[in-house]
């Protein structure tokens, strides 16, 4: 029997494919959630852990799978087709596709009301590629240009859209970004207690989640995810099921992965990658500064919390006054020469600390002050910021950025290169930015995690450099 697929806006259909294929489909379209793993595994060390009701619901959550069968058919996303087309070319060559899906939305009339920076060719071909696929993820380091793509995606596509975003701070710059050109009648805001559906909306997932039936009511032709890697998370991927039958749905990021196992939740909700440019390639096409890592080893005392990070960084960063002395030395000098510098922490009274002792402001998100200290930095009207990963570490756009100082102590790659990104976009004359990161050496597991950072520096560059005690 020859395999048939039918392919639907909302889900593709596979009858007739052979054993092999839906057991290799079946393995890679299960994912184990490492956290609920990690929970279990802390769970299962005590009686009272073991029979707690919360072990009994993370075994039942701990995987996931993302098909379901109905005798030897098996049902997926229509986001998985670019992904079947990609990794099994030569059965889908072999199949009857029935290829169902079509264009949605109202059409829209957005002319520019201020034209934004023409496209450079690999911006231009990522709307291309857009243009051309009804699914798909644009994977573009920061500072490469994911929102001036996703705007001129729009006025060329020219269909009711909405753009969903992790945080406020993130929504506001495309909210901004959008109202400029193409005038503020032409945009919404959904979000933050505000509930504007128009042409163009800018909404913000927690809310745009609670009331997904209000856009599948808005006749919508495009969905463009902001930072992507999230779509794992229960707002973000109860959205892209919920307006699975939007005409084009779009993922933008500049990390297409995760540490937590679920990574194959980024194709089920927006599709495979269409084209990726990394930091590396930013780098070496000289649209990204040169980033220089000074990696230096720390003498901190104290207990070795093995398996803890929030007690090995307590004991460790917070609380050790090596590693504050180092990293507000740093800081003081680096300011003290002209450099603009950000500062970049996990635990918020970590960056009360360091703010305090440097005379710095501390953007937290916690108020509405933290983007106009991010604006400040942008222009060079303080010398320069802490920030949380929350606020700044990600989606916050950061221009003058000499110093990048790396006080979060992060382990995955994903917030890593996340957190790279806010130093390297480029500005005025500035080419390079200096990076500088710490490896506590009392503590097994930070230092783990740092040697797995200096690895990441590596792939990316050669002007690392590691200096011991």
């Amino acid at each position: 029997m020859k395999m048939k697929i039918t392919v639907n806006n909302d889900y593709t259909n596979i009858s007739g494919a052979t054993p092999q294929l839906i057991q290799t489909l079946q393995s890679e379209l299960t994912y184990t959630d490492k956290a609920k793993q990690y929970q279990l595994r802390r769970l299962s060390r005590t009686v009272w852990g073991r029979t707690s009701p919360l072990y009994k619901q993370l075994q039942q959550e701990v995987q996931g799978k993302l098909y379901t069968m109905n005798g030897n058919d098996m049902m997926i996303s229509s986001a998985f087709y670019g992904y079947l087309l990609e990794n099994f070319p030569n059965e889908m060559k072999m199949a009857s596709i029935l290829d169902n899906r079509k264009h949605t939305g109202a059409k829209i009339v957005v002319p520019w009301v201020n034209k934004p920076h023409p496209l450079r060719p690999y911006q231009q071909e990522a709307v291309d590629l857009m243009l051309s696929n009804y699914r798909g993820v644009i994977n573009f380091a920061t500072g490469l240009g994911k929102t001036l793509v996703a705007t001129h995606l729009v006025q060329q596509y020219k269909k009711r859209t909405l753009v969903v975003c992790p945080s406020d701070s993130v929504a506001k710059q495309f909210y901004d970004q959008f109202v400029e050109c193409f005038g503020k009648k032409k945009v919404g805001f959904y979000g933050g207690g505000k509930k504007q559906i128009s042409e163009i909306t800018v909404g913000i997932a927690a809310s745009v989640s609670k009331y997904v039936s209000e856009f599948q009511a808005a006749d919508l032709g495009l969905v463009i995810f902001d930072e992507t890697h999230h779509t794992p998370a229960t707002t973000f991927f109860d959205i892209a099921e919920g307006l699975r039958g939007v005409g084009k749905i779009f993922g933008l990021t500049a990390t297409d992965y995760r540490s937590d196992g679920k990574d194959i939740m980024i194709t089920g909700g927006c599709g495979h990658v269409l084209i990726r440019r990394d930091i590396k390639w930013g780098v070496e096409n000289g649209f990204l500064a040169e980033p220089y890592f000074i990696i230096r080893e720390i003498p901190t005392a104290g207990r070795d919390f093995k398996d803890d990070k929030l007690k090995s960084y307590k004991e460790h960063v917070l609380n050790n006054q090596i590693m504050k002395s180092r990293i507000e030395g740093d800081a003081k000098a680096m300011m003290a020469s002209g450099k603009a510098v950000l500062i970049l922490v996990d635990e918020v009274a970590h960056g009360e600390e360091l703010s305090k002792a440097l005379g710095i402001p501390f953007a937290t998100g916690l108020d509405k002050k933290s983007q106009s200290y991010v604006d400040d930095l942008n222009a060079g009207k303080i010398p320069g910021l802490v920030g949380t990963d929350g606020k700044v570490g990600e989606g916050t756009d950061t221009k003058n950025v000499d110093v990048l100082i790396l006080a979060n102590f992060v382990a995955s790659k994903g917030p890593v290169t996340q957190a790279i990104g806010r130093g390297l976009r480029k500005q005025g004359t500035k080419t390079k930015c200096l990076i500088l990161d710490y490896i506590p050496m009392g503590s097994t597991m930070l230092s783990r995690h740092a040697n797995n950072r200096i690895g990441f520096y590596e792939e990316i560059t050669d002007k690392v450099k590691v200096i011991t005690i």
